[in-house]
């Protein structure tokens, strides 16, 4: 024979797949509220709620997953810098696609532009090194001397 919750409960929150909820009951009032935290592994999903509410009828208010499988913040390039678009994204769920644009002293040798890829192992694929710098582009002198091009390029 079950037990019968009291009235007004909600019991245990939703089940999420990559978030924990902050209390570890199994009875809640109308009224409570319970907030999830991201499972180990996964990053928080900017914009989307963390908290559930148990509302009158017994039932908690919806919430869509707050977590998710995430990598890092791209990898940064000596020869080009994140698009200004994927700068500020901050969730990179697996199969996020970021381009990069050629820093200055650079140039494109190719039509493409680098690019790199979240992998299911949440790492980046290794972009192409599609930017060279112009000091050493030309078998002839270049038409423009670029800053930087008679020391050799600082590594930082």
């Amino acid at each position: 024979r079950r037990c019968s919750l009291a009235t007004g409960d909600c019991g245990p929150p939703p089940a999420m797949t990559h978030s924990r909820p902050s209390s570890s009951s199994s009875s809640f009032p109308v009224g409570s509220r319970v907030t999830f935290t991201c499972a180990e592994g996964a990053r928080r999903i900017p914009g989307v709620p963390d908290t559930a509410e148990c509302l009158p009828g017994d039932i908690w208010s919806r919430l869509p997953e707050p977590c998710g499988r995430s990598c890092a913040a791209p990898p940064r390039l000596r020869f080009a810098a994140l698009s200004k678009e994927d700068e500020r994204r901050n969730f990179f769920p697996v199969g996020t696609n970021v381009s990069y644009v050629c820093r200055p002293g650079y140039e494109n040798t190719s039509e493409s532009s680098p690019s790199s890829t979240c992998l299911e192992s949440l790492a980046w694929s290794q972009p192409a090194e599609l930017c060279r710098s112009e000091c050493f582009c030309c078998p002839h002198p270049p038409k423009k001397i670029s800053p930087g091009c008679s020391q050799p390029a600082s590594q930082n």
